[in-house]
């Protein structure tokens, strides 16, 4: 047989070939490349998606050259391609997984300090872990900040009749507090903003139902609302009482009685006493609250950790 049959023969035959590996090349590419340019879609329009490409390339490929090729060269080309247009699916799912897992297992790390502060292992490791962070060093500041303007307000010196004769400046400026009143406010709206911001980063993502329900139980929601009413209830009713303490001791009609406060008059002692009761029951209810927030926490962070442990393919 002369080379120039020979090669009549096989040629047919090399075209379908070189065909079928330039669009698996292509697959690859887009598996690769896709889930760094694409926001993330769900799993069926990947695999659904993946496979109506892999059938795209191959019309293409059969109008270049697979037309001229055996039935058997037609099909078989057809369905390879469109199984390496479900794999590509597939591996950009998997691309689109490992990144946002990796992003959610900053919060499946999260521990716990003495004071139920959450602690981080490691930096952020994406952009919902990134709001996480800030936020908690936030609230951080905030605290830090609204306990400042206590002290420079001077509330710690009225539980004490010796300290408040050391330090008596919150007497003469019982109306200021409402400045503090004013911040408190100030910080539970912006508290809000960052846990609805942390909710909204974590529901866009194509992670598991349990895993976004966990994140954000961890930034608060979906209890945050009726969480921070009551935690800013709480910071308000406990100004409020401050102030009337600092309104019923600037009359002056107190003594330092061994440590505790003595009154001249007996109306002022019992309106002292039921104020006492009264902050009492709100720092405990304080107390309360941070617990209550440690635990909610701590549930999310298990709930991630549990929908982490599954494998990416596993029904959503």
């Amino acid at each position: 047989m002369s080379e120039a049959k020979i090669a009549d023969v096989h040629a047919p035959q090399d075209h379908p070939m070189i065909a079928i590996l330039a669009g698996c090349a292509v697959l690859v590419l887009a598996a690769v490349i896709g889930p760094r340019l694409v926001a993330q879609p769900s799993y069926a329009v990947l695999v659904g998606g993946g496979t109506a490409f892999g059938v795209l390339l191959w019309a293409i490929a059969f109008a270049a050259t697979v037309r001229r090729s055996p039935i058997a060269w037609k099909l078989g080309s057809l369905a390879i391609l469109a199984g390496a247009g479900v794999i590509a699916g597939l591996v950009a799912h998997g691309q689109y997984q490992t990144r946002a897992r990796a992003d959610a297992s900053s919060f499946a790390e999260v521990e716990f300090g003495p004071q139920g502060a959450p602690q981080f292992s490691d930096d952020a490791r994406g952009p919902i872990s990134q709001l996480f962070i800030t936020a908690v060093q936030a609230d951080a500041l905030a605290r830090r900040d609204y306990a400042a303007a206590l002290g420079k307000f001077g509330a710690g010196a009225l539980n004490s009749p010796y300290l408040l004769q050391q330090d008596p400046r919150a007497l003469g400026h019982c109306g200021e507090i409402d400045t503090v009143r004013t911040l408190a406010r100030e910080q539970s709206t912006r508290r809000r903003k960052r846990q609805m911001a942390i909710e909204k980063a974590s529901m866009a993502t194509n992670l598991s139902p349990d895993a976004k329900s966990g994140i954000a139980l961890m930034a608060g929601e979906p209890l945050a609302h009726d969480a921070e009413e009551g935690l800013l209830e709480n910071q308000l009713g406990t100004l409020d009482a401050t102030q009337e303490l600092c309104t019923l001791l600037a009359k002056r009609g107190w003594y330092n009685e061994g440590g505790y406060f003595g009154f001249n008059s007996g109306a002022d002692k019992v309106r002292f006493d039921a104020l006492t009761v009264r902050r009492k029951a709100l720092a405990a209810q304080t107390a309360q609250i941070e617990r209550a927030a440690t635990d909610r926490m701590q549930k999310g962070r298990d709930q991630v950790r549990d929908a982490l442990s599954r494998s990416i393919f596993a029904p959503q």
